[in-house]
């Protein structure tokens, strides 16, 4: 099987036949799907110390989704990712109960792994950058975060602020999250800088009106 991701019209194709019922639909689209988004995580998370943790994970979501595909919207975006976000979350829950497991074993130390906290976690970090030291006495995290939600409202967003900060520097998986991973590279590259750099000034503005 391989490992390229396959083209959008593929995914759909497979898709509307699960939709429609056909027999063979379920196990053609596991077939269509498992070793490329395999293939995806595991260059997104080359150092997880148990690599098995990534094809249990993509099996388990593949055949959740078979047995359900109704809950998938294709009005907000390509089952290519909504299904790459879908593990990615189950592959951070899977880490999390690992690290836990590991910590009672041994000492853990989480900056030699590259697996971020939920959202919660990634607004107070963002919170704490933009406001180094002691919080001014009348404002809270809450309150911070309240803004910073404002601020940055889109899940879309969210993502690529969390791969920023776990500092993601590949191309390829911001433009797995912008759903533009079929775009030539050089599209890519500049359509990734954009939405970086619009976050960024996102952020700095924030930040000023913190001060």
């Amino acid at each position: 099987m391989t490992t390229a991701r396959p083209t959008n019209q593929a995914i759909d194709r497979a898709y509307q036949r699960l939709l429609a019922g056909e027999p063979d639909a379920p196990s053609d689209l596991i077939t269509l799907l498992l070793e490329p988004l395999i293939a995806t995580l595991t260059r997104t998370f080359p150092t997880l110390p148990n690599p098995d943790v990534i094809i249990d994970t993509v099996t388990d979501t593949l055949f959740r989704f078979v047995q359900d595909p109704a809950r998938f919207n294709p009005a907000r975006g390509s089952l290519w990712n909504y299904l790459l976000m879908d593990a990615r979350g189950d592959l951070r829950n899977r880490w999390q109960q690992e690290r836990r497991r590991y910590q009672r074993e041994r000492p853990f130390d989480p900056v030699a792994h590259d697996l971020p906290d939920r959202n919660s976690d990634v607004e107070e970090t963002v919170i704490r950058a933009l406001v180094p030291g002691d919080l001014p006495a009348d404002r809270s995290v809450a309150n911070l975060i309240a803004r910073l939600r404002a601020e940055i409202a889109d899940s879309q967003d969210w993502q690529i602020v969390r791969l920023m900060l776990e500092g993601e520097r590949s191309t390829v998986v911001y433009a797995q999250v912008l759903g533009i991973a079929d775009l030539p590279p050089a599209e890519q590259r500049k359509r990734v800088k954009q939405a970086k750099d619009r976050l960024r000034v996102k952020l700095k503005r924030l930040r000023e009106t913190l001060r």
